[in-house]
């Protein structure tokens, strides 16, 4: 990004920052109609399917929405003024219990000493201060002292026009903005179909079908969204009335109103629906049983409300992130003031699908959406390039709730290894970063021990198990890299919980080639592991003519783990290099072992399950040639 760029995208953040706080009373007004579209196209919907023409239905619906809001605007309005009415005749208990709070409060003879000394050094101040500022005494004249004389301002009396110019005034502006939002809620849903079409024809027309399907689906999911988060805060709201009213609270129509609409405030709405209610509860009552009642009552409704029946309706959140939550609240809150901070979630849930399903705002879906903005095996290899293999097994855990192990090798760690070696053979990555990402590595395939299916059994065996390297039947080995270390750090893991014992040498030991020479004639299966996907390298078939040497009944195994779906040329690579076999994945790998190890598997160790088949298509053998091999 040039600094030419920088500065467009500055001064156009900059215009719609402006644009929405100085355009507030025009923009408000059109979100909040926006938003009352989304409910209101299904009953618009219903009256066409009756019969009834589009004109004729838009008018009923808003007419019948406008009635009821503003039926409850002008009850809640006569409670308003009713409340302020009584405030007055609440003052005297709410001071006996703030004087009650006081004297139950417990101060310590130092901090009252150091008050009175304070308050004693205040007086003494204020006297000194009296002292000096006093005018000084008239002089002894024969004259008295000059008096000043009194000057009066009266203003002219108000006429009939200016007194119902202030009169009318403050309802100008909820009067103008009711009007914008008729106005704006009739057009949207008299034109909803070609107010689509402009915007399918804004968003782009290369593939018009799929745009319009994703629209419409969105439009529906809103509406469902809208509707039921409304229903469910209205219910909430009368509930809360009903129960207030039982409890002999003043004006519960007002609290049940308050409490539904602070349920669209994300975290903080229901404490301020409650703030008011409890408050006055403490003036009513003399006691404290109405104020413990009230909370108990707001803590087990939002309770409810917000962990048992929100998750039965529509999942357990918005699909919008907390931290998204959060700065949107703010943001609207600062732009549009109260209204905003109703609007808050309401909107961003708008702009996160508008985002999911136009792909011109797909931005808008990683700002907002709770869904992680890398893939698993980038997150996991971003944690693994830090060097951070705490932090990489709690990464790999989260993705393992929705994977066995085996497939998270497979989907993802492969991935992540495979990310690691282009960044190495690139050179974006030094001989000690390839170090810390394979000691990462490590940690990660250590880590997910556990959750192997025989974990305990075989923790145990391996504790009291008194087997050498002699007894090792599947030897793995790494070709070019250290990174090549990692899937057979989990093929083996793989191998040792199906009860195969199985080694890893070292990159390094297995370049010098004298490792093999110690394990002569050992194992049964030689898996060579390597992560390039450019050409297969020369140096494995130096490896593995020297591995047939010194081990010439094993099977020589290929694993080319980057070329996962392109079975013909892992084939072709097998063929250069000599090998028998050639697998592409984890899953592959360890199959193939446990259908060529299932005869001798059963004589050592006596509890082996059938031959897993083989989910590869690249295995070119016939297997039981090989099992008669190694049972001869």
């Amino acid at each position: 990004m040039t600094a030419l760029d920088a500065a467009c995208y500055v001064l156009i953040i900059t215009g719609v920052l402006l644009l929405l706080y100085y355009g507030s009373s025009v923009l408000m007004p059109l979100a909040l109609a926006g938003l009352l579209s989304f409910v209101l196209t299904p009953a618009i919907r219903l009256l066409k399917k009756v019969g009834i023409p589009k004109i004729l239905s838009v008018i009923a619906v808003v007419l019948i929405a406008i009635s009821a809001i503003g039926g409850v605007g002008f009850v809640v309005g006569g409670q308003l003024s009713d409340l302020l009415s009584e405030l007055p005749s609440y003052e005297f208990n709410l001071l006996k219990k703030v004087s009650s709070v006081r004297s139950a409060s417990v101060e310590s003879s130092a901090l009252e000493r150091a008050r009175v000394t304070l308050e004693d050094l205040q007086a003494e101040l204020s006297k000194s201060e009296a002292g000096k500022n006093a005018p000084a005494a008239a002089p002894q004249t024969g004259v008295g002292p000059l008096k000043p004389i009194p000057v009066e301002i009266h203003q002219p009396p108000e006429t009939v026009l200016d007194k119902t110019l202030s009169l009318i005034h403050p309802l100008i502006s909820p009067l103008a903005t009711t009007g914008l939002i008729i106005l704006f809620l009739f057009f949207i849903l008299a034109q909803r179909e070609d107010l689509r079409d402009r915007f399918l024809r804004l968003a782009g027309t290369g593939d018009l079908q799929r745009t319009t399907v994703a629209l419409d689906d969105a439009g529906d999911r809103l509406s469902r969204f809208f509707i039921i988060q409304g229903l469910l805060n209205t219910a909430f709201g009368i509930f809360i009335g009903l129960c207030l009213w039982a409890l002999g609270l003043p004006n519960p129509v007002l609290w049940g109103v308050l409490a539904g609409l602070m349920r669209f405030v994300p975290f903080i709405g229901s404490v301020i629906s409650c703030v008011f209610p409890i408050i006055l509860a403490a003036a009513i009552d003399p006691g404290w049983s109405l104020v413990i009642k009230t909370a108990i009552l707001f803590l087990i409704s939002e309770t409810v409300a917000g962990q048992v029946i929100e998750p039965m309706l529509y999942g357990r959140n918005t699909g919008i992130s907390p931290v998204a939550v959060v700065v949107a609240t703010l943001f609207w809150t600062l732009i549009w003031g109260p209204v905003g901070l109703i609007l808050a979630t309401p909107l961003t849930v708008c702009l996160m699908v508008l985002g999911r399903h136009v792909e011109a705002l797909s931005f808008l879906e990683i700002l907002f959406g709770d869904e992680p903005a890398l893939e698993p095996h980038e997150r996991l290899y971003q944690r693994v390039l830090a060097g951070d293999g705490v932090e990489a097994i709690e990464v790999a855990e989260q993705s393992m709730k929705e994977m066995p192990l085996i497939q998270y090798y497979d989907d993802v760690a492969l991935k992540a290894l495979s990310m690691a070696y282009e960044d190495a053979t690139s050179g974006r990555l030094s001989r000690d970063e390839i170090t810390e990402v394979k000691d990462a590595i490590e940690d990660v395939v250590d880590g997910l021990a556990e959750h192997t299916e025989n974990a305990e059994a075989r923790q145990a065996a391996e504790k009291n198990s008194d087997q050498d390297d002699k007894d090792i039947v599947v030897l793995c080995l790494p070709v070019r890299s250290e990174l090549d270390e990692g899937p057979l750090l989990m093929l083996e893991q793989v191998l040792d919980d199906a009860g195969m014992r199985t080694s890893t040498l070292p990159y390094n030991a297995s370049l010098r080639m004298r490792a093999l020479e110690t394990r002569r004639g050992q194992a049964k299966i030689v898996v060579f592991g390597y992560l390039g996907s450019n050409k297969v390298p020369a140096f494995l078939g130096i490896l593995l003519r020297r591995a047939r040497a010194v081990m010439p009944d094993a099977i020589m195994v290929a694993g080319f783990w980057s070329l996962t779906g392109n079975s013909d040329l892992a084939e072709e690579w097998r063929e250069a290099s000599g090998a028998d076999k050639v697998v592409t994945k984890i899953s592959d790998a360890a199959a193939l072992c446990k259908e060529l190890l299932a005869p001798t598997s059963a004589v050592h160790h006596g509890t082996v399950e059938d031959a897993a088949p083989i989910h590869t298509d690249i295995v070119y053998e016939n297997s039981m040639r090989f099992g008669e091999e190694l049972g001869s």
